[in-house]
């Protein structure tokens, strides 16, 4: 079976298709697994690749990582809840303000919106 490949300037297949692809090359006999362990040198030799095992995070990457994901669900439930207590309390507020409501039916339409929404746990 004819491959497709379009190599990296180092070598390496960055591209393996069935079908040529404008700039890509010829390739028979190879199979997918040998192109993704191998690169082709520039004499047109191939050579088996090393592939770095995958560092494993440090602390202080782990930490980043954590706290970046709180300040998120933090940003997330700060939107929901302004668009919730302005879609539910602020009517209410509203009538409390023309005196067709009490103000403590404000305050409890408030907690009521607030407590759906719980800040999330920080890490």
């Amino acid at each position: 079976m004819t491959l497709h490949i379009l190599f990296t300037k180092d070598g390496i297949p960055g591209w393996i298709g069935a079908a040529p692809r404008e700039g890509s090359e010829p390739v028979d006999g190879l199979s997918i697994e040998f192109l993704a362990g191998h690169r082709r040198t520039a004499k047109g030799n191939w050579v088996a690749r090393v592939i770095p095992e995958p560092v494993p995070p440090t602390p202080e990457e782990i930490a980043a990582e954590a706290e970046a994901g709180y300040a998120a669900a933090l940003e997330a439930r700060d939107l929901a809840l302004r668009e919730a207590l302005a879609a539910e309390a602020d009517p209410q507020f509203f009538r409390w303000q023309r005196g067709e409501a009490e103000k403590e039916d404000w305050l409890a339409m408030v907690a009521r919106v607030k407590a759906r929404f719980p800040k999330p746990d920080r890490p």
